[in-house]
């Protein structure tokens, strides 16, 4: 069983930075589910989860929202 997680498509998680030489709070990634457009404007929705390895380490959990700006209204 591999360690590593691979993030799914359309999802991302944001984390809590613990460097102190670091000027950033948070650090993270997402995996978009579809070809994105210079300047065009991404919805996500956020959750808190739990990492299932450690159930002290929680962070935010990154959801992409389906439509684009344009196709919703």
């Amino acid at each position: 069983m591999s360690n590593t997680y691979e993030l799914k498509e359309g999802k991302g998680s944001i984390h809590k930075n613990t460097k102190t030489d670091e000027k950033h709070q948070y650090y993270g990634s997402f995996k978009a589910s579809r070809d994105i457009k210079q300047g065009e404007i991404i919805k996500f929705q956020g959750y808190n989860n739990v990492s299932q390895n450690n159930p002290d380490y929680k962070y935010i959990g990154l959801q992409m929202m389906d439509k684009r700006e344009e196709d919703i209204g």
